[in-house]
């Protein structure tokens, strides 16, 4: 990063958004490890059956996912429309082109973004293998989860290597919470107010959840971020219109720091 990014990088900020992370996937650790003792069922789990991202049931599962848009956007969002705003912005200007200011604070925006919602869904994982047995899935045993090609990516990889089914399904949650960042990050160009623009994303979440309900694609597919960035998912998941609506948005985002950035920065 640039010297200047990290004099302005909000630190308090950023520790504050990981630790509200952070708290949500250990209330669910909590919960996890609490229902398992209670029903003398601990033993027939394991962390891939009952971490955060494969649980569609625990109301913090759901929580944490459905805000995902709005924790990831927090640190670095708004960061540059708070420069323009307090005037910093004219005193970069003097040393650096504006496109490359433009593309730095972009850049921290994802990064960040990334990074709040991907530490918080490794330490879930790894803190339940501290309370369940490392033991793989079976199709049998584990009937009850419902894993199966139409809610699940990649169920084979799943049931043979889950370690790695989990890392990935952390990867893309965490590639989704850095775009949700970067989609606000485009949005603080044309909106003001910081509280606004920080809820872009999570306004993004809602209309697109509405969206599916309304304008259904065939086998009720699902576009809804929500509805498929975890592991498995209470809905229909297809990985070409999974993979589609990822690349739409960081494409959008691309096109509007392309055109619109410059032109904000400018009025």
């Amino acid at each position: 990063m640039n010297l200047f990014l990290k004099k302005r990088f909000p630190i308090k900020i950023f520790v504050f958004t990981l630790l509200l992370g952070i708290l949500i996937t250990l209330f669910h650790v909590y919960q996890v490890v609490v229902s398992k003792t209670v029903s003398a069922n601990i033993w027939s789990e394991s962390p891939y059956t009952s971490w955060i991202g494969i649980d569609g049931f625990d109301f913090s599962a759901i929580i944490f996912f459905f805000l995902i848009p709005f924790i990831a956007s927090i640190p670095c969002s708004t960061l540059l429309r708070q420069d323009i705003n307090n005037r910093f912005f004219i005193q970069l200007k003097i040393r650096k082109s504006i496109n490359n200011i433009i593309w730095s604070y972009a850049s921290i925006a994802f990064i960040f973004g990334f990074i709040v919602i991907s530490i918080p869904l490794l330490i879930n994982l790894t803190l339940l293998f501290a309370f369940l047995p490392n033991v793989k899935p079976d199709d049998l045993i584990n009937l009850n989860l419902l894993i199966i090609h139409k809610n699940t990516l990649f169920v084979s990889l799943y049931y043979n290597h889950p370690l790695i089914h989990a890392i990935l399904s952390i990867l893309f949650a965490s590639i989704w919470g850095g775009l949700f960042s970067l989609f606000t990050f485009t949005c603080s160009f044309f909106i003001k107010n910081k509280f606004v623009a920080l809820c872009s994303g999570l306004v993004l979440q809602i209309v697109l959840f509405i969206c599916e309900v309304c304008i259904k694609l065939p086998d009720s597919i699902s576009y809804a971020p929500f509805n498929f960035i975890k592991e498995t998912n209470g809905a229909d998941v297809n990985i070409y219109i999974t993979g589609m609506v990822t690349i739409l948005l960081f494409l959008y985002c691309i096109v509007m720091i392309i055109c619109g950035g410059k032109r904000s920065v400018i009025l």
